[in-house]
């Protein structure tokens, strides 16, 4: 099964005709995505029938928020719920780079729909630690790429989790390395399946032979 990252909604309206089961809805592609526009979810809700994902960042380049930055993290979880998502993608940091544990677990405890913890989990040194902690706040999913740095770390944590949460292997994830992957029992993967050139383009549009290539698995 395939969760697609689009950070366009022309890029989710493939997604539709490709039959991807899954979408993580984004802005801005060259930032590693940041929370879409309202307008923008409402639009690609209305077309597309497969599991709804929208990142909650409201600021580029940094996961360590001020109190502005976390108002506006409320109010852009409250605003994609009401757009209909089915579920939200976010993730916070301290300013000394830990867990900015108290307001991750406020934002977690208010969601209307199921939180998924971002890629913001690789940044830990003691991913065990780390998935315990996630365990704790209440989160349902992790995207992590620690797949690509070393596998056996990934299997590691793919045992410790013993189906308390789900683990969703991303990061640089194609058709040419997916296999082990697979071969590893995880039954979901997650990528933008973007060209370097794609990533910079005005309208990021995924590659449709390696989306189908994935999806026939």
């Amino acid at each position: 099964m395939l969760e697609l990252a689009c950070f366009h909604p022309q890029a989710v309206d493939l997604a539709a005709r490709w039959a991807v089961p899954q979408v993580e809805f984004c802005a801005d592609a060259l930032a590693g995505g940041t929370t879409p526009k309202k307008d923008d979810v409402r639009a690609v809700r209305a077309g597309y029938e497969g599991r709804l994902g929208a990142m909650v960042r409201p600021i580029a380049g940094s996961f360590a928020y001020d109190a502005a930055g976390w108002l506006q993290m409320h109010r852009d979880l409250e605003a994609m719920a009401h757009a209909g998502v089915d579920f939200v993608v976010f993730g916070a940091l301290d300013d000394r780079g830990q867990w900015d544990a108290d307001r991750i677990r406020a934002v977690v405890a208010e969601s209307p729909v199921p939180c998924v913890l971002h890629r913001v989990f690789d940044e830990f040194s003691a991913p065990l630690e780390a998935l315990e902690w996630a365990i704790s706040a209440g989160f349902q999913r992790i995207l992590t790429g620690w797949g690509g740095k070393d596998m056996d770390q990934l299997m590691a944590l793919h045992k410790a989790a013993a189906g308390r949460i789900e683990l969703l292997p991303g990061g640089g994830i194609r058709a040419h390395n997916a296999a082990p992957y697979r071969a590893a029992g995880f039954d979901w993967l997650h990528t933008a399946a973007l060209s370097p050139e794609a990533y910079a383009a005005e309208v990021p549009l995924p590659d449709e032979t390696e989306v189908k290539t994935l999806l026939a698995g």
